[in-house]
């Protein structure tokens, strides 16, 4: 085991009774956290949940919680909180439409001020990233469904990437970017003749960050296409990219058999991206090594991918780390893939990683957060540190035993520590639902 000082991690005791936990995750599909994180205007770290028919936001100051805001909820959905520079505070929420009207708005952004007072809200009915191609049957019927409600503020942008179920039956992610000054949607004008698009499905898990003028995102997906997808939109220049940078393999033939039990399992778990700061992205997650059918029996291992998102992420030169994986994949497992800049991190040969987080610092750190698993108990909570050059800082150590990670939540970097929310872990059934907040010093 490792030696962990006690200066590195800490506690807060938050003296609240919450599950921490991610609603709907299964396998390798992520879910909706039942406590969202953030940091304010001040960089002073943040949670919120959903109590009755509000929202409970929380900030902590100076290792304790400082305060408490209720807000209005309007859908009755809860997918996740944030703040932008000024102070205010953004509710993503949703409701189910089971009925055939596929115009009603089902994701709704509710701005208010810093002291929670309500000053708008609006709504989208997930047409924001279908191209004009795209009949009403793709419209969103219940959100953050088979994935999860990943935000994210650029200034006077935000925007939102979404596993949902569509009125077709089918699955995928949605993105819906909207102007905040204006509380309008907004979408890159550049794309194909029929318009911006983001889209696909299925989409295990979505994560969305600031970057130049707009935003970052990437999906985990299993047919259209089976690959992690990495795609810009950039609203101030009216550009948007997309590309895929990690192949999953599957047998040749799944798709043309629809046997969706084969097709769901890739082989791996959507981590994060992170904005380094200099113009390039880290990319976190873990997968078998394999693309062949050594896949199905390897082991899941943490990699990293950094890279240039200005660049043609199909070729070597656009990546900073090294590491070349070749192989079949596509949804029927007859396409030849090469992917670029994969750096290994783990080569465990035992037990399981589960919940990859990663978080870039104020030097262009990733700062890589995992749990364990081995013989069926729980080992704790791991770190990786990587510099903007791929170098390993720090090799994986065990920070904490018996904290447990905010599943499908991305953790908050602020002035020299990650901060997360979660429950310690007791034994194999349950967790203690005391809400702490977790602090480790990077």
């Amino acid at each position: 085991s490792v030696t962990v000082s006690a200066a590195d991690f800490k506690t807060i005791n938050t003296k609240l009774k919450q599950e921490v936990k991610a609603t709907g995750q299964y396998i390798n599909w992520d879910g909706v956290s039942t406590v969202a994180q953030f940091s304010d205007e001040k960089g002073q770290f943040c949670f919120a949940y959903k109590s009755g028919k509000q929202i409970k936001v929380f900030k902590t100051k100076a290792g304790k919680v400082a305060s408490k805001l209720s807000l209005e909820m309007k859908g009755s959905i809860f997918g996740s909180v944030t703040c932008d520079e000024n102070g205010s505070l953004y509710a993503v929420t949703g409701k189910k439409n089971t009925g055939s009207d596929t115009s009603k708005n089902t994701v709704f952004i509710t701005k208010y001020d810093a002291d929670g007072t309500l000053i708008k809200t609006v709504g989208d009915n997930g047409r924001s990233s279908l191209a004009d191609y795209y009949d009403d049957s793709f419209n969103t019927s219940i959100p953050f469904d088979g994935g999860t409600c990943d935000v994210a503020v650029n200034g006077h942008y935000l925007a939102v990437n979404y596993g949902r179920k569509m009125y077709s039956g089918h699955q995928s992610n949605s993105v819906w970017m909207i102007d905040t000054d204006k509380m309008k949607t907004v979408t890159p004008s550049a794309g194909d003749y029929y318009g911006y698009s983001n889209y696909e499905s299925h989409s295990f898990g979505q994560r969305a960050i600031a970057y130049a003028g707009g935003f970052a995102f990437m999906s985990e997906g299993d047919c259209y296409d089976r690959a992690f997808t990495f795609s810009t939109a950039d609203l101030e220049s009216n550009t948007a990219t997309e590309q895929n940078i990690f192949d999953f393999w599957v047998q040749k033939g799944t798709f043309d058999l629809y046997d969706m039990g084969i097709l769901n399992n890739n082989f791996a778990h959507i981590g994060n991206i992170s904005n380094l700061g200099n113009g390039n992205i880290s990319f976190v997650a873990c997968s078998a090594k394999s693309m062949n059918s050594k896949a199905s029996g390897e082991l899941e291992q943490i990699f990293i991918q950094i890279f240039d998102p200005t660049k043609d992420l199909s070729k070597e030169s656009a990546y900073i780390t090294s590491g070349k994986r070749t192989g079949k994949a596509g949804k029927n497992g007859d396409e030849s893939k090469t992917n670029y800049g994969v750096k290994w991190l783990t080569s465990y040969t035992s037990g399981s990683i589960e919940n990859p987080q990663a978080v870039a610092d104020d030097e262009g750190n990733t700062i890589i957060l995992f749990e364990r698993y081995k013989n069926y108990s729980y080992q704790g909570v791991y770190c990786i540190k990587v510099d903007p050059q791929g170098k390993v800082l720090q090799k994986a150590k065990r920070i904490a035993k018996k904290a447990q990670l905010n599943s499908c939540e991305t953790p908050v970097y602020s002035k020299g520590y990650v901060y997360w929310c979660g429950n310690d872990y007791k034994n194999s059934y349950q967790t203690d639902t005391k809400l702490n907040v977790y602090k480790y010093k990077v």
